[in-house]
């Protein structure tokens, strides 16, 4: 085994003088442990590719076996691993978090091929040339366990299997695209389901999603849009620039649209611009098992049921795992178990006194004629604390 640092800037000979020195290594990032494709070798300033078949690895450095090695042409498909990957973050998906490139293991004699990373100190002593005075085991990490980025053209994308990362959990996603740049998060929302993306960025920060939905290109930008819940969208754009805002609207449905607008109007701090308006409602005057079998063609399943009467004005809620052992032939407003509510003028502070005085999953937000329009759930609170935390943390730390 060698790692890529003891190959970088070593020498090329040729006829027992040096021909110039080894500067990268490609290799075809779609395989499995892939093998080194080319090798860039720096020769009077000037860089060239050339087939590894033409070099020979020695201790001391390589020997070129013929002057007349013809160079290779540029390949899109290729990845480098001196200039994309070390150095680079890189994702490790079975950790689920980024892991920064210290060093590159390779293996091989007649043909180089890729193990996988040292994502460990020893990747930087040996780095420095210190590996002989400090000796720390190094810590790799197996080549098919990370997502690397492409930079090569410019334009970011996964060079892995993207479909290890449509099999993280949503939230494990948005902590990754906290930590990257602008051109690593766009490739990662660009690569996923749109439906995965989706709940990635509503899983995130402010910033993060305020970052991408600025980014994004128009094609994406539709589809991600798509399967975002319309108060997470309304949110937001107190906070994204106001041409983007329109583009946003011109991309939904008039309908979607007007949902939206009619949350903004509401106002950022109050039950209205934080209410989730998709929400699951039965009248109360069917049966326990009536509703039951409603709800099993639902996915996923609602946390509570909204109970209406027959003037589709609010009885209350009931939490679904409490219909589980009642009868089922009872109706549905005889089991409410909550009947509190706000108006969507209500101050968000109000609302969150109230899930904190009566331990609320969720809460209904009700027009003038008391019939609901929303619902404000445990988590929109608790994303609306952490929210004010970090504004009161920033402010405090300027």
């Amino acid at each position: 085994m060698i790692y890529l640092s003891e190959l970088l800037n070593k020498k090329v000979y040729f006829d027992k003088k040096i021909y110039g020195e080894m500067v990268d290594f490609a290799v075809l990032a779609s395989s499995a442990n892939p093998s080194v494709s080319k090798i860039v070798i720096k020769k009077r300033g000037k860089k060239i590719t050339i087939s590894p078949s033409f070099i020979s690895i020695k201790k001391f450095g390589a020997i070129l076996t013929s002057e007349k090695a013809p160079e290779l042409p540029f390949d899109e498909r290729e990845f480098y691993l001196n200039e994309d990957l070390l150095d680079k973050q890189v994702i490790d998906v079975d950790e689920k978090k980024l892991v920064r490139v210290n060093d590159v293991l390779l293996e091989g004699e007649a043909e180089l091929k890729v193990i996988g990373i040292d994502i460990g100190s020893s990747g930087i002593l040996r780095r420095l040339g210190l590996s002989k005075f400090i000796n720390i085991k190094a810590k790799i990490l197996p080549w098919q366990m990370i997502e690397a980025f492409d930079y090569q053209t410019g334009n970011v994308k996964l060079s892995l299997s993207q479909n290890k990362l449509n099999a993280m959990h949503p939230s494990e996603i948005a902590d990754i695209l906290e930590e990257l740049g602008s051109k690593e998060r766009k490739g990662i929302v660009e690569s996923l389901d749109a439906s995965k993306a989706a709940k990635a960025i509503e899983e995130a920060d402010f910033r993060t999603q305020e970052a991408i939905l600025e980014e994004l290109p128009s094609s994406v930008l539709k589809k991600v849009v798509d399967k975002m819940h319309s108060a997470d969208i309304a949110e937001l754009f107190y906070k994204i620039n106001p041409l983007r805002i329109r583009e946003i609207l011109k991309l939904m449905s008039a309908e979607r649209a007007q949902k939206v607008e009619r949350l903004i109007d509401f106002g950022n701090d109050t039950a209205g611009g934080a209410m989730r308006t998709g929400f699951i409602s039965f009248d109360g005057n069917i049966t326990i098992k009536e509703a039951y079998n409603s709800l099993y063609k639902n996915t996923p399943k609602p946390e509570a049921i909204v109970i209406t009467n027959g003037n589709q004005k609010l009885v209350g809620i009931v939490q679904v795992k409490d219909i589980l052992d009642i009868d089922s032939l009872a109706l549905l407003k005889d089991v409410v178990t909550e009947r509190k509510f706000v108006y969507p003028e209500t101050d968000f502070n109000q609302v969150i006194k109230l899930f904190g005085r009566y331990n609320l999953r969720v809460l209904p937000v009700v027009d003038k004629e008391k019939k609901p329009i929303g619902v404000v759930t445990a988590g929109i609170v608790l994303s609306k604390i952490e929210e004010k935390t970090r504004e009161n943390e920033i402010y405090y730390t300027n």
